[in-house]
């Protein structure tokens, strides 16, 4: 009701100075119905909040490194981070999904990071600062052709710097033992190796003793063994209005004419 006032009061002294001639009185209640017409005047543009998406770690190999998500629905950008170390890589920019398979990753200098689709693998040798992409070997005498999958890989374990992905139907298919600094070869399964025999590339110490299980973590493991993903969060995001320092000024002069912001949000 005060505002009101304000401006009937101005208003009438305006009309009453212009009939009257009274150029001093007319400019005074000009200005002071100026000043009660800005400090009421709506302005556009108020701070609001929207859901946004939302960062949260998907999996910890230990203490200090973590992989993190952000994206709507456990699906977006992809970081390796390591806090110790101070080193932060992006692995995918939009497309990366959290995994559901059992995952275990001793953390070590060398870093696999499947694709979701397990199209490929992301591997990191010098603990997460460079990242590049590997496959699994395709060849197949049953089908010609056969990769993993979504439905059929069972359990993922990285140890001693080798991955080892246990499918359903080929058995567990193992990088080649990390001697020296190169990877560069496909995950191979017993089949594929078996295929493979003869070609130098396939052979030697690299790819010694397959394994008839998966290996068993060590005691001292900490990290999880699993990717844990929340697939309903959400974080809010205040966007801020351009309009800001108006709305800060326009506060100012309110409470200079005794006007509070309730009673003006109430009036208009």
């Amino acid at each position: 009701m005060l505002a009101f006032c304000y401006l009937l009061v101005t208003t009438g002294l305006v009309i009453y100075s212009y009939v009257q001639k009274k150029r001093g009185l007319m400019a005074i209640s000009y200005c002071a119905f100026l000043i009660c017409f800005w400090a009421l005047m709506p302005i556009p543009g108020q701070d609001r909040t929207v859901l946004g998406a939302p960062t949260q770690i998907v999996f910890k190999f230990d203490n200090y490194r973590s992989l993190q998500l952000t994206g709507l629905g456990c699906q977006g950008r992809l970081y390796y981070i390591d806090e110790q170390k101070q080193i932060y890589s992006e692995l995918a920019l939009h497309s990366a999904r959290a995994l559901t398979e059992p995952f275990s990753h001793m953390p070590e200098d060398y870093i696999f990071v499947p694709l979701r689709d397990y199209s490929g693998i992301d591997y990191s040798r010098d603990g997460g600062r460079t990242f590049r992409t590997t496959h699994f070997h395709t060849s197949d005498k049953v089908k010609g052709y056969y990769r993993p999958m979504v439905d059929t890989v069972e359990q993922i374990v990285v140890l001693n710097n080798q991955i080892f992905v246990l499918d359903k139907n080929r058995g567990i298919y193992r990088s080649p033992q990390p001697y020296g600094t190169r990877i560069g070869y496909d995950l191979l399964s017993p089949i594929n190796q078996a295929i493979l025999e003869g070609y130098d590339r396939y052979m030697g110490p690299r790819w010694d003793n397959p394994p008839a299980s998966l290996p068993t973590m060590p005691d001292q493991y900490t990290g999880w063994d699993r990717w844990q993903c929340d697939p309903s969060l959400k974080q809010e995001v205040i966007i801020q209005s351009r309009f800001k320092p108006f709305h800060q000024w326009q506060n100012k002069l309110r409470a200079v004419i005794g006007l509070s912001h309730d009673e003006v949000t109430h009036e208009s």
